[in-house]
Formats: structure tokens, sequence, C-alpha cells
């Protein structure tokens, strides 16, 4: 699977070239809830995405009006783990989350302009032992010295996972105020497949010094790729060789479905009555010099379903290097 996945993202880098798609910015994410001191739940992700120009597309969004915006597309690879509180009980507890892993390539197709972003994901990959998660998580606490976590044999069944996820981003840039800029980022979006069903909306807003000419940060689940510009290239990098940022943002999804609490959709497995109302905030910072950014994000959820202890956050840390024109 991981083989498939990775000759497939090679071969579209390799022809990219002969369509004229033009690299625009690779993403490298990385997602834990180590960074705010717990070992449950979301608990790790990481990503490799790559961002190309398209200046002649071959196809639109579906019911999008295109004809003032600059189109991206996007390929990425993804792995995610989630398990419950106690990782050293190896018996199911029945009041606490499954443990899944959750394997997965995206493509996404990107119509952006000054003020909009269309972003339209395809999601194809594969939940439970097939993932490798459960390998990935006990290599990382061997590492670190950590328990090992003893209840994977209670995880998800094999599932092959489809989803299709559409965003649409607002951006209003107000006056800078005592040479201090901002952007505001509205966003909604939908989620659907056999992973996830939800409606989500939320806003973001990065207040700084040369904030970037972009449809904001985005982590791993934000709906969109991490950075979106809105022309083509990012040529703020050469008019402003640096920029410094602190970002909010706050949001909330109605879900539907969730394979990580409801468990599998074809077999019998494990589950959790999940809540129906989830919502979420964080704050971060972000920096570029030249080519080079880095974003870290705090996120702290509302408790996702009904028997869990406590609500759970994730730290984000995303490393990104730009192209110029």
């Amino acid at each position: 699977m991981k083989f498939l996945v990775f000759i497939f993202l090679f071969i579209n880098f390799l022809y990219a070239d002969e369509m004229d798609w033009e690299v625009e910015r690779v993403n490298f994410y990385f997602e834990n809830d180590i960074f705010l001191k717990s070992d449950s739940d979301y608990t790790d992700g990481s990503r490799l995405s790559l961002l190309l120009y398209r200046p002649k597309p071959e196809f639109d969004i579906p019911f999008t009006d295109d004809s003032e915006q600059v189109n991206f597309v996007s390929f990425s690879l993804t792995q995610q783990i989630f398990t419950p509180s106690d990782l050293i009980r190896s018996d199911l507890i029945e009041d606490d989350r499954p443990y899944a892993g959750w394997l997965y390539f995206e493509t996404g197709l990107y119509q952006s302009s000054e003020t909009d972003l269309d972003a339209l994901m395809v999601q194809f990959g594969i939940v439970g032992p097939a993932s490798g998660m459960q390998g990935v998580q006990r290599a990382v606490h061997k590492i670190f010295n950590s328990s090992a976590p003893n209840g994977w044999d209670n995880q998800l069944n094999n599932e092959i996972g489809i989803q299709l996820n559409y965003q649409h981003k607002w951006r209003y840039v107000p006056e800078p105020l005592w040479g201090v800029e901002s952007s505001i980022i509205p966003y909604t979006g939908v989620e659907v497949g056999n992973i996830a069903i939800n409606a989500n909306t939320g806003l973001q807003l990065r207040v700084g010094w040369n904030v970037p000419g972009d449809f904001g940060v985005s982590a791993i689940n934000g709906g969109s790729e991490n950075g979106v510009p809105v022309s083509r290239r990012c040529i703020y990098t050469a008019l402003k060789p640096w920029s410094l940022n602190l970002l909010l943002a706050s949001g909330a999804s109605l879900v539907g479905r969730d394979i990580f609490l409801d468990g599998n959709t074809f077999s019998e497995s494990h589950s959790v009555e999940k809540n129906v109302l989830k919502g979420y905030s964080s704050f971060g910072v972000s920096g570029r010099y030249k080519n080079f950014n880095v974003d870290y994000i705090n996120t702290y959820y509302t408790k996702e379903f009904k028997t869990e202890d406590h609500a759970h956050s994730v730290g984000s840390l995303i490393f990104s290097y730009i192209y110029e024109l």
C-alpha cells in the first residue's frame, strides 16, 4: 500500500513539467499531543505535501466560477494515530475510543483569488492493521523509552477509506494599524465519505508584520492545504524577505459520522457514543525568512464522545519551503 502510494505521487511529480505544472510549496507536518504533555485520542500525525501551480487547468472544481482565479493542485501522503487514554491495558476499554490508524493519499484542487478560495480534496487510504500505525507508534515509544502501547489488538478492522472534502475560504485584509498588518479568513466546508461525514465552519485571524498573501495556516485536519497563495507563486517572498505573525482561530463541526468513534462501516468493531457538535480553538505563531517558513499551532478541542474524561489538545509543527517566480 505505502509503495503504491509513493509511486503514484512520484509519477505525478515527474509528469508535472509536461503538464506545465510548477512546484509552488512543499509542506511537512508533524502533529503530536506530546507538545501538550498527553498521549491519547488523536495522538500523532505526519504529512508530506506538494502544492503545484496549474497555468492551464485541465479541469475545474464543479459549480464554481474560476474566471478570475488562479489554479493549484496538491499531492500528499498522511498518517494519523488514534488511541484511548490508558495505553498500558491490553484488554478492550469499552468506555474509551478505539485504537485506530489511518494512512491515506490525498489530491486536491484549489482555485484562489485575492478574496476567495475554493478547495476540493479526494482522499483514498486504509484504516486498520494494514495502515501500519501499530508498528509506527510502538517504534516511536521505543525510541523515546516510553511505555509500549498494549491494546492494539483491539484496533478497528481493515477498511478502505474514500473521502470527498470541499471547503470555501474568504479573505479580508484591513488597512494596517500602526504598521501592524492583519488578515481575517472565515471558512465553511463539508466532508463526505465512510471515514467522516460533517459540516464545519470557523475563522482564522492573523496579526503581525508582512502577513503572507495566502489563505492561512492549515493543520492536517484543517480542510485545506497550508499556505495556498492568492496569486501565481508567492511573490511576497521576493518583496518581503521575512514575516512574523500570530494567529488565533476558532471553529465548530456538526458530525454525522466519525469512523474513529463510530467504528467500522462494514464490519463489527468497538465504538463509543460521539458528540454530534464539536468545537475547537487554537493559537500559534508563524515565521518566515526568505523561502523557509515555520508554523506552530496549539489546538484545543471540546470533548468528542460522551464518556471522554477530559478535552484533548494537539500541537502542530509545519515546515515549508516556498518557491518564487
